[in-house]
């Protein structure tokens, strides 16, 4: 029941969604129907947020009056424009997108539904959600550093917790329903892009496989390397049946062809189940991609205002995509009405990345360790084929065009003779500048976009903790996944323009390898043990917690539902993609230290997470007076479970016998005191 009321509460936001989508975006062939749901969700998260900050209601009622309001809304736009508001055949066909989208992926999540700590950040986002799940007011507490305001963005993470907190499901069971909802929101939103574009379904379904579903190129050389039975680049021969090479396949290999750096796209983050910002952030930006393209069609006030607010939504979701949609907003705005004051949000970018330059929080990337045009290709080879087919095939060429042509090549040749070849991709893109400038060809500037933020992570990094020779890996995991939803939206309207026959067919044949790799990962990575392993058919990611650790897993059940809101738990320290730190992850409240690294991450002082995880061993091993730790991070209840069994072992003893603790659970070896 409670499923079918998510799903009731994802209709119920879409259909009071679009007639506010409707009347900004009149000018799209779909009328806003593909962008109305992240429309929707951006009204109610921001309603929300904006009340329970000021303390006015608290987050669920803010919820409930952020959805009110977009009723409300609804009503009076229908009221006031006079028009057939009655639903069309491609209004059915678009929604039927959605809710297949909806089903298959969580089709697939019940085949992997962990909320698991190895290979993923599953703890952290289940941390944050359950964090949400229980907070009356903002802002959110950091589930992991009792006492203090959480210190990274979640305002997607608010954005995913509407359905689940509107309807009631348990959080473990509303990770994965919250991942598949945005991975079908996100669906629809390509899908209305390649239908606005093109003017056709095709392109729309095209639009769903290039952003949503293609892969990395690499993983067409992983087949055949298999079908050769020889190693081939960096990947290794396998001498099993296709059926075993498939269900081991090296999903992971792909995402590190680049040295020392992480890369990612749409459906590989949708099939890890990760409800990171980085893949909360999509549809979103999805969303603004069809809003910009509504405004270059017919420029209005409330249309920028709203590309405006979606801009300013994402910086909240992940910051990291301010710059490239702020840009694509002050460039849409640019086109549509040639009036320069709009190329001031541009200008205003590149001051504040200078000073940014200046105070050392961008650095400059050492030039030995620059990326090579095979990890490039094998990375972003098929649009890469589909935008230098376009090039060739899809216009007679000016003597402009010639010229730019000439000027890349030269400039190609130099980049390479300075060991830069990727600086050749920046000159790459001046042809499709020039088109968005001169031969209104207003889709090219998001290849535009996109080719840039891959060349910035050649020059650049934002300075993080990650150290040499890691110090890019952060910068390009972010940068790259959104230079990837820019290139697919653009790649779609280049296909378009493709009018030969031949270089269409070629064009198909480099977008069908890119197929390789996702179609492997979807039945590798349910078998991949690395990721966890559940038993049964699900949507509870804690289900492999019943079934591996029932001892712990009670306990929690037991914190979750008698622990108050704000109760501090004490367990034991832990690092990164290790079995620690579940308290958050499995219940929401709050705990003294978590995983220490990505508290460093978000900006904690290292003496400050050293400090904490040495007061934590204190407690723990009985070496000091328990009493003043217990009152400094004011610890309600004590968590002795397997983790902290494996860390202090006979130490424990010391802790079971202070008189300041009492047991009020016990399930096997795991226990529970409250602090009295």
């Amino acid at each position: 029941m409670e499923l079918l009321v998510f799903f009731i509460i994802l209709e119920a936001i879409g259909i009071l969604s679009f007639p506010l989508a409707a009347v900004l975006a009149q000018e799209l062939r779909d009328a806003g129907q593909s962008i109305a749901r992240p429309l929707g969700m951006v009204c109610i998260t921001l309603v929300a947020w904006a009340l329970s900050s000021l303390h006015l209601v608290p987050l669920g009622a803010g919820m409930y009056a952020g959805l009110l309001a977009l009723g409300i809304t609804a009503v009076c736009i229908i009221r006031k424009y006079r028009r057939d508001w009655r639903p069309t055949r491609d209004m059915f066909v678009q929604e039927a997108i959605f809710v297949l989208a909806f089903i298959l992926a969580a089709l697939f999540l019940m085949h992997k539904p962990e909320i698991y700590y190895g290979y993923s950040e599953d703890f952290m986002n289940s941390a944050f959600l359950q964090s949400i799940c229980r907070t009356g007011f903002l802002p959110l507490p950091d589930p992991w550093w009792a006492g203090s305001g959480l210190p990274y963005y979640y305002l997607g993470h608010l954005a995913a917790a509407i359905p689940v907190l509107l309807s009631g499901v348990d959080a473990g069971t509303g990770y994965n329903l919250a991942v598949a909802a945005l991975f079908a929101i996100a669906v629809q939103a390509a899908y209305g892009i390649g239908v606005n574009l093109a003017g056709r379904r095709l392109y729309g379904f095209l639009a769903v496989f290039l952003t949503m579903i293609s892969g990395f190129s690499a993983g067409f050389v992983q087949l055949l390397s298999y079908l050769g039975r020889t190693d081939l680049l960096q990947f290794q021969a396998f001498a099993g049946t296709f059926s075993e090479w498939l269900v081991s396949f090296d999903f992971t290999a792909a995402t590190c062809v680049i040295p020392h750096a992480i890369t990612l796209y749409p459906f590989y983050t949708f099939l890890q189940g990760d409800l990171h910002a980085h893949f909360i952030s999509i549809p979103f930006i999805l969303a603004l991609a069809g809003l910009c393209l509504a405004m270059y069609r017919k420029f209005s006030q409330p249309l920028f205002c709203t590309a405006i607010l979606v801009t300013c939504f994402l910086a909240g979701v992940n910051l990291w995509t301010l710059p490239a949609c702020l840009f694509l907003v002050a460039w849409t705005g640019y086109c549509a009405t040639k009036k320069k004051a709009f190329l001031l949000l541009a200008g205003l970018e590149g001051c504040a990345f200078l000073a940014l330059l200046f105070l050392g929080r961008i650095c400059v990337f050492d030039p030995g360790e620059r990326t090579g045009i095979l990890g490039f290709l094998l990375t972003f080879g098929g649009f890469a084929a589909v935008s230098g087919i376009y090039l060739v095939g899809s216009h007679t060429f000016s003597r402009e065009d010639i010229l730019v042509a000439g000027a890349v090549i030269v400039a190609g040749v130099i980049s390479f003779s300075l060991h830069f070849p990727l600086a050749m991709l920046s000159l790459f893109a001046i042809p499709f500048f020039v088109r968005a400038w001169s031969h209104q060809e207003y889709p090219a500037i998001f290849a535009c976009i996109a080719l840039f933020l891959i060349v910035f992570c050649e020059i650049f990094y934002i300075n993080d903790p990650y150290g040499p020779p890691y110090e890019r890996l952060n910068t390009m995991m972010k940068f790259y996944l959104q230079a990837w939803v820019f290139w697919a939206v653009a790649s779609v309207y280049f296909l378009y323009r493709i009018q030969n026959r031949v270089l269409v067919a070629v064009a198909v044949a480099v977008i069908a390898m890119t197929a390789v790799h996702p179609l492997c990962s979807v039945v590798a990575i349910p078998n991949a043990d690395f990721m966890g392993k559940t038993g049964t058919l699900t949507l509870d990611g804690a289900a492999w917690l019943q079934e591996q650790k029932p001892d712990d897993y009670e306990g929690l059940c037991w914190l979750r539902e008698t622990a108050q809101n704000g109760d501090v738990v004490l367990e034991a320290p832990g690092d990164s993609y290790t079995y620690s730190s579940r308290i958050g992850a499995f219940t929401g409240l709050p705990t003294v230290i978590g995983w220490r690294t990505h508290e460093i991450m978000w900006g904690r002082e290292w003496r400050d997470v050293e400090e904490r995880c040495s007061d934590v061993d204190r407690i723990y091993a009985g070496e000091v007076d328990t009493g003043f730790l217990f009152a400094k991070y004011n610890v309600k209840y004590v968590f002795v479970g397997e983790t902290e069994r494996m860390r202090y072992g006979s130490k424990l003893g010391d802790l079971a016998r202070s008189d300041r603790l009492t047991p009020v659970f016990r399930s096997g070896h795991t226990e529970i005191y409250r602090v009295l």
